[in-house]
Order: C-alpha cells, then sequence, then structure tokens
C-alpha cells in the first residue's frame, strides 16, 4: 500500500479500519444510513476512494499475531491526514481480535490522538456496564463468544483487554459519569487528556449515552479517534460533518391502528432496532386535528430524536389499558363514533405532515399502519394517490406518494390485522433500504 496521503481533491470525512470485510462493510453501511456517500475498499490504493465521503478498509488481522495486526494497521493509517480526516478503529462487538495492537498503532502513528472507546451496539443487545461487555445481559464470557474456536472470549472487562493488550495509559468513564450528561462528561474527558491518557473505555448503554458521549467529544474538541463496532462512530461523523446536509434515509411510522398484533409488532421492531415512537392519546390527537399549532412541541420533539434515532415515530397505544372508548370520546366531542375516529386520523396526519415540513427534516420515507390513517395522510399532504412499486409482504405495499406536498414520497401501508409478529421489523428494513440516500422532502405543508 502506498503512504501517500489524500490528495486536495479529496471528499474524504471519515475512514474506516476493520479487522475483517464484514465489520468494514457494516460500519459504512451505519454511515450510509446518515446520508453519508460510501465505499468499501477491497484495494487499499484505490484512487476512486477520493471521490466518497467514507472509506472503508479491511485489514483482515482479526485471527493474525499483534504484530502483523499493528504493521497492517499501521500502513493503513500512514495515507490518512487525522487533521481533515477522522478516524474509525472498527472492532468487533464481541470484542474478538488484536483490540490493543491496532489501537496501538494508530496512537503510535498519531500520538496526539486520545482512542475513545465506546464497545456497544444496543440494538444488537452489546451494552457496557461497569466497563464490562454484556450481550443480552449476559458477561461477554459467559456466551457462547467463550468457546469460539479462533477467539474465545474468557474476559468480559474491556478496560481489562486493553490493559492487557496495550503498554498504553487506559482510563475508564463509569455510567454514572455518563447520565450525568454532557458538561461532566466533557470536563472528564479534557482532564483525562490532559492527563496524557490516549485510550479512555466509556460506558453506554442506549443510544441517547452514545449520542451524550459524542456531543461531549465534540464539545471537548480534544484530537481523537473512534474505536467501537460503528454506532458511535455514525454519531460522531454526524455531529462533525452534518451541517448542511440534506441526504438521509430516515424513516417515519404514523401508526393508528390498535389491534394487539400491532402492539406486538411494535414490541418486536423495539427490541430488534433503536426506534423511538411516542404514544399519543387519542384525546392529544383530537386536538391536534382541531388545533394544528398544538402539535408544534411533539413535532419539535420528534425531529430533535433523529439525530439519534433513524426510525421515529408515533402509536397511540402502548398497552392494552391506553385503549380508547370511541363512544366515550364521542360524547366528550359532541360528534359520533365515525367522527370521532376522524378527528383522530386526522391528528396523526397532522402531526406527520408538520414533521415533513419542518425545516431540513431529515425524514424521507413514511410506514403507516391502518388504511384510514393513510387516506387521512394523504389528504393532509394533498397527494391524489400512491403509485404501486412492490409487495413487501402479502397486503403491505411498497409504493410513492403522487402529487401534493411531498410527491415522491417512499412509503410502505399496511392494515393493523395483517402480517406476523416480525412483519413490522421487515417493512422498516425495507423501507429503510429503499430510500437510502434520498433528499428529505423540503416543500412548504
Amino acid at each position: 500500500m502506498t503512504s501517500t496521503r489524500y490528495g486536495e481533491g479529496s471528499t474524504v470525512k471519515i475512514a474506516i479500519i476493520a479487522d475483517d470485510l464484514t465489520g468494514a462493510n457494516a460500519t459504512a453501511a451505519l454511515l450510509s444510513t446518515k446520508g453519508f456517500t460510501t465505499m468499501t475498499c477491497l484495494d487499499n490504493d484505490a484512487k476512486e476512494a477520493e471521490r466518497f465521503d467514507v472509506v472503508s478498509f479491511s485489514t483482515d488481522s482479526r485471527s493474525v499475531s499483534s504484530a502483523e495486526a499493528y504493521r497492517r494497521v499501521a500502513e493503513c493509517v500512514a495515507r490518512i491526514n487525522p487533521e481533515q480526516t477522522l478516524i474509525s478503529k472498527r472492532i468487533d462487538s464481541t470484542l474478538r481480535g488484536n483490540l490493543g495492537a491496532e489501537v496501538d498503532a494508530v496512537i503510535d502513528s498519531f500520538p496526539h490522538l486520545m482512542a475513545i472507546v465506546v464497545p456497544v451496539y444496543p440494538s444488537s443487545g452489546r451494552i457496557c456496564v461497569g466497563g464490562s461487555l454484556l450481550v443480552d445481559g449476559i458477561p461477554l464470557q459467559n456466551t457462547a463468544m467463550r468457546n469460539d474456536p479462533k477467539n474465545p472470549m474468557l474476559e468480559s472487562s474491556v478496560v481489562e483487554l486493553f490493559r492487557q493488550q496495550t503498554n498504553k495509559n487506559v482510563s475508564y468513564i463509569c455510567l454514572r459519569d455518563v447520565l450525568r450528561g454532557e458538561i461532566t462528561l466533557t470536563k472528564k474527558l479534557k482532564e483525562l487528556y490532559c492527563g496524557n491518557v490516549r485510550i479512555v473505555i466509556i460506558d453506554a448503554t442506549t443510544g441517547d449515552d452514545i449520542q451524550q458521549i459524542a456531543q461531549a467529544v465534540q464539545k471537548a474538541k480534544i484530537p481523537c479517534f473512534c474505536v467501537d463496532p460503528g454506532v458511535f462512530t455514525a454519531q460522531l461523523a454526524w455531529l462533525k460533518f452534518s451541517s448542511g446536509r440534506r441526504r438521509t434515509n430516515k424513516v417515519f411510522l404514523a401508526i393508528g391502528s390498535v389491534s394487539d398484533l400491532t402492539q406486538r409488532q411494535i414490541k418486536k421492531l423495539r427490541y430488534e432496532r433503536e426506534v423511538y415512537i411516542e404514544t399519543l392519546s387519542a384525546e392529544e390527537l383530537i386536538n391536534f386535528s382541531l388545533n394544528p399549532e398544538s402539535a408544534a412541541q411533539v413535532v419539535d420533539r420528534l425531529i430533535d430524536k433523529t439525530r439519534t434515532f433513524d426510525v421515529i415515530g408515533i402509536d397511540s397505544v402502548e398497552a392494552p389499558e391506553h385503549i380508547f372508548r370511541l363512544d366515550t370520546l364521542a360524547k366528550k366531542f359532541a360528534v359520533d363514533n365515525h367522527q370521532v375516529s376522524c378527528m383522530i386520523n386526522s391528528g396523526i396526519a397532522e402531526v406527520v405532515a408538520q414533521v415533513l415540513k419542518k425545516e431540513k427534516s431529515p425524514i424521507s420515507g413514511l410506514y403507516g399502519s391502518g388504511g384510514d390513517v393513510m387516506v387521512s395522510i394523504t389528504r393532509r399532504l394533498k397527494g391524489s394517490g400512491v403509485v404501486l412499486k412492490d409487495e413487501v409482504e402479502p397486503l403491505a405495499v411498497y409504493g410513492k406518494l403522487v402529487g401534493g406536498l411531498a410527491d415522491g414520497l417512499p412509503l410502505i401501508t399496511k392494515g393493523g390485522f395483517i402480517g406476523n409478529d416480525n412483519t413490522l421489523v421487515h417493512c422498516i428494513d425495507y423501507l429503510v433500504t429503499k430510500v437510502s440516500g434520498n433528499i428529505a422532502i423540503t416543500e412548504t405543508v
């Protein structure tokens, strides 16, 4: 590999160095969902890579000696200018491989950089508490990874693993400090950096924790690189480079169905993916229908959540006890049952429309559950219909809105009693793939 750094014409903002191709692809894919153009390089000297925001390399070093892993990573980073490009040393989500040697290679190449280690992937059940990695709530050393034939994992402590594999000064920030917020984290990071610490492991259990850490790193303005399975890298990259970016593939869910099946599908989605779904009461939705300006606070909160989550949305029932009686609401608002149902659907449509109209709204795809809900949304957006493109699952269809204020908006619509417990996960994964790299809707709604 040449040691020539990317030239002046390079657009590369993030360089990922993974120890296998799967990891290189996975982290590049995460950044793609944030709107970055990405390329996984099989040829480490590919000139074409300079046209992309993100370049991702595999050193294929997970199962080699620590000395060889060090050499390969050092060779790879030789062409990176850390003053212009954020380095991500991608690590396995179960901590396999030559963690210490590969991080050392980056630090030895750029001694002023601090390694920010956030070894978590919450949506896959990987969290760090007390400096130890838990997989679905179980300490790493007690999982099946203990018997991995190539890289048996006999230690759960991320802190100890690094201390065993590096001669650098390793420090640790606990979950308690993370939960105290950005100010506390920023102060600690500055203190550690000034104390010549070059590797710091940080606890995290949720997407919100990762966001807090990324914001603190950005505010601290310390020279650093990411060491993680990809989620922290994606969050920090978004904060560093997203100013003025419009491309994204964030998806909004509008769920009006109150069926038991729908609630099971939502529960499954929450377990499988990092999503934010806000439950709004029927009365709130009716109020939004009658007084659209009253939805502003909810809309602002939803937009703010897109900084952390790629899938956000609303529903009207979180648990069986929240199911509303139409006759009671009809009596309260002096209308009949049909009218009150229409008002609830109109409230959902109002939230959708206002989320789409927000300046720099990152939403570029819509999922709607409940046929009446989609009718209300289409009318609120002044669309004339939907051109159908595909059947994702039986009676769950993908298409694009025709006409109106969100012409061409990709969407999936499904009835509330359609599918099985996995259907919503499948639909959202399908939609995210379809809208990857789209431009967000910006017309006045």
